[in-house]
């Protein structure tokens, strides 16, 4: 992450006693950030929400470090915050008469967000249940917190005493930590739970992969990517839902309207997408056509560090091509799933997608066995930095994240980012490099069915 440096032109956009004679200022701002571009948004973004209509762009932004600010107290002051915080704004402004200047100074923001009210509604939604399997109906009595990632033995591979380290991605921890992912321990009893399913038909669905070892077949392989597929659909629902009552309470905020509107846009795109895809899955298990789905499995005998499952629509290769636009709403989405699992002699590495999403997903593989074979060494760093960047849905061993450089620790967090961060844009290359030498996995053997 880097510290970028850009200003403004601004004026207030409210009435305020105490700025009445300023006719304009400057809008100083420092971001860490990982390109110009993300840079430049999120600047814009919450100078806006501050209360400050931009009237122009003084300077774009530039990479700078503490040298740039020698001697300059206001610069070398807000750097270390934005080093420290993600951000940093000062606000100088002049007089009418083109004379006096004044600052640095913020506006109270007219826009406070009800933060209380919001970790209520989200708790809410989380606790209101709903059986997603595809019989779903009179006979689903007993709504249970279904795992989506194995409680009895992958989660418990990694936990010590009980607990895995796991994202704190609540609204609350964000905004207290300004904006900033961190990491909390958690008893595996509640991690990656969501009430997706009922009693009856998740004890029977999902028994060939939660009494056996991964070994694997097609069955089990469809099931593994049908419970990613599904949480995915149960959380998108109620993020959906929560942003849509948030909605409705803004009202003197264009730009905070602007970012929420785009956001249910997308989201509702997604949604949209993910119930076709439940529908095509929902169809090859109950004609039980095990083998519509297609997979590429890489094994190892090491000991896991972390555990994990999630979804993501393939935009960018491992080569830094582009798949499919996410953002042309008048085409279907690919879609492909990934999941650790345990096996006999260590634990396995899932890719899976239904077969009505090869064109893509194929493609995708063979962008990763290309980068691996050009350079074997750089397959588990590969699979590493996808898990980490594409999916929240992770449990972190305490044993090897306690023993982890703070270094290191800082990169995973920053790559985290990239999920929960709306306001940055998907670099073509996120997939080529980084968090290199971490994870130290390896891969001896890999099953696959892909045509």
């Amino acid at each position: 992450m880097k510290i970028y440096y850009l200003q403004f032109k601004v004026r207030p956009t409210r009435k305020n006693e105490k700025y009445d004679l300023v006719e304009g200022a400057l809008a100083h701002c420092w971001i860490k950030e990982t390109n110009p571009q993300n840079a430049h948004a999120k600047a814009e973004f919450f100078v806006s929400k501050s209360d400050w209509e931009i009237t122009g762009v003084e300077d774009y932004p530039i990479e700078v470090n503490e040298s740039n600010f020698s001697g300059k107290d206001l610069g070398t002051e807000n750097y270390f915050k934005a080093k420290s915080e993600g951000i940093s704004i000062a606000y100088v402004g002049w007089s009418r008469d083109g004379k006096t200047t004044a600052g640095p100074f913020k506006l109270k923001q007219s826009y406070k967000f009800p933060i209380s009210e919001y970790i209520d509604n989200q708790n809410k939604l989380s606790q209101k249940g709903r059986c997603l399997h595809y019989e779903n109906g009179r006979r689903c009595d007993e709504i249970i917190k279904a795992h989506s990632i194995q409680k009895n033995q992958s989660l418990s591979a990694i936990a010590q005493n009980g607990h895995v380290y796991t994202i704190s991605s609540d609204i609350g921890s964000l905004k207290k930590n300004k904006g900033r992912l961190t990491y909390k321990k958690c008893g595996i009893n509640k991690v990656s739970t969501f009430f997706g399913f009922c009693k009856k038909h998740d004890n029977e669905l999902f028994e060939p992969i939660d009494n056996d070892l991964l070994i694997p077949t097609d069955q089990q392989i469809l099931l593994y990517s049908y419970r990613s597929l599904c949480r995915e659909l149960f959380v998108s629902e109620n993020a959906l839902e929560l942003v849509k009552k948030q909605l409705e309470n803004v009202v003197n905020q264009d730009v905070i309207k602007k970012m929420l509107s785009g956001y249910v846009t997308g989201k509702s795109f997604g949604l949209k997408n993910l119930n076709s895809h439940k529908f095509e899955y929902d169809k090859s298990i109950r004609n039980k056509s095990y083998s519509d789905i297609k997979y590429v499995v890489f094994h190892s005998r090491q000991k896991p560090i972390i555990a994990f499952s999630g979804i993501f629509y393939p935009d960018f290769d491992f080569l830094g091509r582009q798949l499919q636009n996410l953002g042309d709403h008048s085409r279907n989405l690919h879609l492909i799933t990934f999941c650790s699992a345990p096996t006999k002699k260590g634990w396995a590495y899932i890719f899976a997608w239904h077969q009505t999403s090869s064109d893509v997903c194929i493609d995708f593989m063979r962008s990763l066995a290309t980068k691996a074979h050009n350079d074997p060494k750089s397959l588990g760093d590969a699979l590493f930095r996808l898990a980490i960047t594409n999916c929240e849905n992770i449990a972190i061993s305490p044993v090897w994240w306690d023993k982890l450089e703070k270094d290191s620790k800082e990169k995973i967090a920053n790559r985290a980012k990239y999920w929960a961060d709306i306001l940055s844009v998907t670099e073509e290359s996120y997939l080529i490099d980084g968090l290199e030498g971490i994870s130290a996995w390896k891969f001896e053997k890999v099953i696959s069915n892909m045509d």
